[in-house]
């Protein structure tokens, strides 16, 4: 293998799985340093979740469904200089948490999300009754689409002590980082532990990547959780902020905020729950009056406890009755042709879907 071209080397790489490469970095200098470099070329391990559980649920689970990955010595080729190595004894001595909190843990049953599974939203009424338990005690949890009922535990330190412990996990993030994720869920690592991790290295956007991003935040939490989420996740199809408290208004014009300037990094977004109408009103207000849309989100579904007190903007055009839904298009008084649908579903959970409309 050392013989061959590099050109050579990399195109017998591209044969392995993400799996073998883990295990090829493990080797040698040479090849770890070589990988990380064509990183993009090469095989992404794919995993339909990243989701975080609670210690105690681990030990409910069936013996043969799950596997944990006990974090031991690795191999790392960056360069661990005093000057790192001053900054990271200084983040063990002030205890900076690898996460900001455990939000609440995932159910086995909700795992189970495949067409089959008739249980489905009773599992998903549960959680919602369960929402208020907070986890204190939790580990990583990574799931692969063959088979959901199986998952591979990581028990990270939650608050560093050593520095081969900082070590451990800069080397175990890098690995997440190369993988691929359909979903994620409630994964929120300290923007500032990851900051010190690596150096805070501007040229190198470490980013997550994941279809669909859902979060649960409150008011206190939500300002630090979306920090985090825009930053540290390239998000491909979705994001859902569910608030377990009323939304502020401070947090309200936070959420307008990335809908109207965040339309390149997220195709489509989902918050709720509300119960009044200050962000579709702003939204309605921006795509009327604004010279200039072309950062606005596309696909945005706001979720409400009820649609009772709504009353139709009086600028709604082509109003159509389906059911119990409207429809309806608000379009921008500078150019007709930009224009976007709506679709108001009363039915709980009460829901109104924006879409941007083809010029």
């Amino acid at each position: 293998m050392f013989s061959l071209a590099p050109e050579v080397q990399l195109d017998v790489l591209k044969c392995c799985n993400f799996e073998q490469l883990f295990s090829l970095k493990q080797t040698n200098f040479y090849f770890s340093n070589f990988i990380n470099k064509y990183e993009g070329e090469l095989a992404r391990m794919k995993f339909y979740k990243l989701s975080q559980i609670g210690i105690k649920m681990i030990d409910s689970l069936e013996k043969d469904s799950y596997k944990i990955k006990r974090l031991g010595p690795v191999v790392f080729e960056f360069l661990l200089n005093d000057k790192l190595v001053k900054k990271w004894r200084t983040a063990i001595a002030e205890s900076v948490p690898l996460f900001l909190h455990g939000v609440r843990d995932d159910s086995a049953d909700s795992d189970d999300e495949s067409e089959d599974n008739d249980e489905g939203d009773d599992a998903d009424e549960e959680e919602d009754d369960n929402a208020e338990n907070d986890l204190k005690d939790f580990a990583v949890q990574l799931i692969k689409p063959g088979d959901k009922k199986f998952r591979y535990i990581l028990k990270v330190p939650k608050i560093p002590k050593t520095i081969e412990e900082m070590i451990i996990i800069r080397v175990w993030l890098e690995q997440l980082l190369n993988c691929a994720f359909e979903n994620a869920y409630n994964i929120i690592f300290n923007p500032q532990m990851i900051d010190l991790l690596f150096d805070n290295d501007k040229t190198l956007l470490k980013q997550f990547h994941v279809q669909s991003f859902y979060l649960e935040a409150r008011n206190n939490t939500i300002e630090n959780f979306l920090r985090f989420g825009l930053n540290r996740f390239a998000i491909y199809n979705y994001f859902d902020i569910v608030f377990r408290d009323d939304v502020s208004k401070q947090n309200v014009d936070i959420l307008f905020n990335i809908i109207i300037n965040e339309g390149n990094k997220l195709p489509r977004v989902s918050f709720g729950d509300f119960d009044c109408f200050r962000l579709y009103d702003l939204i309605v207000e921006y795509i009327t009056t604004s010279k200039d849309l072309s950062k606005m989100v596309s696909n945005i579904m706001i979720f409400y406890y009820s649609l009772e007190n709504f009353k139709l903007p009086k600028i709604a055009k082509n109003v159509k009755k389906e059911g119990d839904s409207t429809e309806y298009e608000i379009v921008n008084i500078y150019n007709p042709k930009m224009k976007f649908s709506f679709s108001n579903t009363p039915e709980r959970p009460a829901d109104i879907y924006i879409r941007k409309m083809e010029e």
